[in-house]
């Protein structure tokens, strides 16, 4: 089933959910070419709605190739949040996130208009889905640039570190996953208490219909690898360039991912250009498969513990 063949089932969860609920919200969540945006973009010729951004990646200016950013002619007519807020050098926490997600979604209420987040951002989602009361600590640096020094001369050292500190939220994390494990690290260091004894799961200020999109793991990597053709032929290369001209480098978070750092690799002459058309495909291929399988611990709790609020459709693509 396409994306064009959803659109009749979902009009109809949305107009079934609309007479039971005032204030409400849209999820549209599913991994990487899963067909998140085009199936918002559609129903926006249906109902009357504002799109919020869940996307880590997309809140950055300047990065728009590799974010697979909703083209100008489309934000023009749907009106889209959370997109192009910050510099690639600026920090912008899950719980910045949260906090400004859910002044918008009033807002969007108080318009007479439904919110749909559009999502690829785990944490992010989490923050909304899960309500999570999460510590206000600012980023420490400083505190971060020690962590990272450490993982680097002994790897997976963090991990262990968390499975002794905080061992429930060390479970949830990958051991490359430094990045969300130093926060977690951070988190413990300013307050003294463990990310899970302070992201305390609430109930739903809003009800929500989640509406998850799955595509078959080979189908899904075909597209992906069709997508990373057309960004180097949409010059991602030059976008890079022009981030490295404006002095962002990988020593800022923004650029420190997937997509841009093989680039500048490349750009550095580590390896060629074929070289990294290789890297990105696997390891686009491989944070695919992570996505699936953080969507999955939805799916379950879904079926073991559903959320009085929330209601829960999956629909399976071709």
């Amino acid at each position: 089933m396409e994306v064009e063949d959803i659109l009749h089932n979902v009009k109809n969860d949305i107009l079934d959910f609309k007479t039971q609920n005032p204030d409400w919200i849209v999820m549209i969540r599913g991994s990487t070419a899963t067909g998140k945006s085009k199936l918002s973009v559609l129903l926006a010729d249906y109902f009357p709605v504002e799109i919020i951004s869940a996307d880590s990646r997309q809140i950055f200016r300047y990065m728009d190739i590799w974010t697979d950013k909703i083209s100008k002619d489309i934000t023009d007519r749907i009106i889209h949040h959370q997109i192009n807020i910050v510099n690639p050098d600026e920090n912008y926490t899950a719980w910045q996130w949260q906090k400004d997600s859910e002044t918008l979604i009033t807002q969007i209420l108080e318009r007479w208009r439904i919110p749909f987040v559009v999502w690829w951002t785990g944490l992010y989602i989490d923050t909304l889905y899960k309500n999570f009361s999460m510590p206000e600590v600012e980023p420490d640096y400083s505190y971060r640039d020690i962590l990272y020094k450490m993982e680097e001369e002994t790897p997976w050292i963090l991990h262990k570190k968390l499975q002794e500190i905080d061992p429930e939220e060390a479970m949830k994390l990958h051991p490359n996953s430094t990045r969300h494990i130093a926060r977690a690290l951070e988190i413990y260091e300013k307050t003294w208490k463990t990310k899970t004894e302070s992201c305390i799961e609430q109930p739903v200020k809003w009800p929500i219909l989640m509406i998850w999109l799955r595509r078959e793991k080979e189908m899904a990597n075909m597209k992906i690898n069709r997508r990373i053709k057309e960004m180097f032929k949409l010059w991602l290369v030059d976008e890079v360039k022009m981030l490295l001209n404006k002095w962002y480098n990988l020593e800022h978070q923004a650029m420190n991912w997937i997509w841009y750092k093989e680039i500048v690799w490349y750009i550095n002459w580590e390896y060629d250009l074929e070289k990294a058309e290789e890297l990105l495909k696997r390891n686009t291929h491989h944070y695919a498969k992570r996505q699936r399988t953080w969507f999955r611990r939805y799916i379950l709790d879904s079926h073991e513990f559903p959320k009085k609020d929330v209601i829960y459709k999956l629909y399976n693509l071709d």
